[in-house]
């Protein structure tokens, strides 16, 4: 015995439909996907375009102290001396320790540390970058720079 199976224009019209539902569900995830491309690859360039911009204000800050340290240099030929003058004149802003000069900057939670070595009166350049480096803040407060730059 065979059964013979025969579709009706009904069955036909149920197929075209579920079809169509379904290149419309896919279609409308497609754009749910491809909008969320376009808001992640934003915000990673606008992300990216800070990050930059930080750089960039910490190598201005760094020409900034660079021209304080040409003044400091005037006439100073023993280092202690310069070092002891430019300890008790540094700008707002940068922390001296030693020989370094360390400054921070924010960028949302996380920040870049900048610090740099004092070379002699009279060499050029005349700072040497020791740590330029963008971290999160609990790698910052473990090496205990909390108040240096706090929250």
């Amino acid at each position: 015995m065979k059964r013979k199976i025969a579709l009706g224009p009904g069955a036909a019209s149920l197929i075209l439909i579920v079809v169509i539902l379904s290149l419309c569900m896919l279609s409308m995830l497609m754009q749910i996907g491809s909008r969320n491309d376009v808001s992640l690859a934003s915000r990673g360039t606008e992300m990216i375009s800070r990050v930059y911009d930080m750089f960039s204000r910490s190598e201005k800050r760094l020409a900034k102290l660079d021209a304080y340290l040409v003044r400091c240099q005037a006439g100073q030929k023993d280092m202690e001396e310069y070092l002891d003058l430019v300890r008790d004149n540094l700008p707002e802003g940068y922390v001296m320790e030693g020989d370094t000069i360390t400054w921070l900057d924010l960028l949302e939670k996380r920040v870049l540390t900048c610090t740099v070595r004092l070379l002699p009166p009279g060499e050029t350049p005349r700072t040497e970058w020791v740590v330029h480096t963008f971290e999160e803040p609990s790698a910052v407060q473990a090496t205990g720079e909390e108040e240096v730059f706090p929250e």
